[in-house]
């Protein structure tokens, strides 16, 4: 289910989302407690429910993938984060993968989905995941009898009429879909019901219904609601609000040096439309996914971007092909680390 943005001068109303979704800003007591997770000092991850309650004791992660395609920088940025939690505070990460849900909602057979999870499982995996704190589960593959018995007894808690409500679902839809919705709340609940551990949830917050569903299942079995931390959109190099991998304008792991340049260099930005007027007038990296991928994907020196930009001392042509140098050297070195993976490995 998409969650319709509440839009300002063409921008997202977060604040309007988190007050309209029962969130919590990310105060300053839990960013002093997260120190060192870059994506939560730079606002990208901004809200949550319920960490403030976990924060101090252990907490698994859960951080799931539908294998449908290649990954994304996007989908990166999601991964990134977990990892830096895991770095931080030694968390057992559960990745779970369903390519059973992709094969029931896609144009894929239960193969193609199953190679795609294999696939995507190496490039999160060469983000450099711990081998004795991280499980992956690849549904169709070796789906676990805890997360099926689960599933089950989360299906005997939840109504149709609940599940069309917050999912959208239609009677025209087939059976599986409509079921799905307790398979990822077993996903989520698995820390919880094996390892007694409370359970974060890193997520877009357009994917919070979801959730809330969750947490509901959770009270009706039980077991300790999970919390979650919530980000904001990566912006599409088109310019459009929110990256869409459907739409072919991401940065794919996966695409070599001239595509990487031809979608960089074809991008929107918050360029002025004459070299004058730049010069004259600056841009407005604010609005501009250039910017965005330099702030939070590559890690540049953003501030002297943002400054430079302002200033009409930095034009668009440099600042994208800066971004591609960055890019590609970032995309080497991962495509290294992941040859080096066995994803057996961390099929516990």
């Amino acid at each position: 289910m998409k969650v319709t943005p509440y839009e300002v001068k063409g921008e997202v109303n977060y604040l309007k989302l988190v007050k309209e979704f029962g969130l919590s800003l990310m105060d300053e007591k839990l960013k002093r407690k997260l120190k060192g997770i870059r994506l939560v000092e730079l606002g990208f991850f901004f809200a949550h429910r319920d960490l403030d309650k976990i924060i101090d004791e252990d907490f698994a992660i859960v951080s799931g993938r539908g294998p449908s395609k290649e990954i994304h920088i996007g989908h990166l940025l999601l991964f990134r984060l977990v990892k830096e939690f895991q770095n931080k505070f030694n968390s057992y990460v559960f990745i779970p993968f369903s390519d059973d849900e992709k094969f029931l909602v896609k144009d894929l057979s239960l193969e193609e989905a199953r190679r795609y999870a294999f696939e995507n499982a190496k490039d999160i995996l060469a983000l450099g995941f711990k081998k004795k704190r991280t499980e992956i589960m690849i549904d169709s593959y070796d789906l676990k009898q805890d997360v099926y018995n689960l599933a089950i007894k989360a299906s005997k808690k939840l109504t149709m009429s609940t599940i069309k409500a917050i999912y959208g679902f239609k009677n025209e839809q087939n059976v599986g879909i409509h079921f799905y919705p307790c398979m990822q709340a077993a996903h989520i609940l698995y820390p919880t019901l094996k390892r007694d551990l409370p359970v974060l949830v890193p997520i877009g917050i357009d994917q919070d219904p979801h959730m809330r569903a969750t947490r509901d299942v959770a009270e009706r079995l039980g077991l300790r609601k999970p919390a979650s931390i919530e980000c904001k959109f990566l912006p599409s190099l088109s310019g459009e609000e929110k990256m869409s991998a459907s739409k072919e304008d991401a940065i794919f792991l996966s695409d070599d040096e001239e595509t990487i340049r031809k979608k960089i260099h074809d991008a929107f930005t918050g360029g002025r439309d004459t070299l004058e007027e730049q010069r004259k007038l600056g841009g407005k990296p604010e609005i501009c996914p250039i910017f965005k991928y330099h702030q939070l994907v590559v890690g540049s020196d953003f501030k002297l971007i943002e400054e430079e930009c302002r200033s009409g001392g930095r034009v668009c042509g440099d600042c994208k092909e800066e971004l591609c140098r960055a890019l590609i050297r970032m995309l080497k070195e991962h495509r290294k680390r992941r040859e080096k993976i066995k994803v057996e490995d961390f099929l516990v």
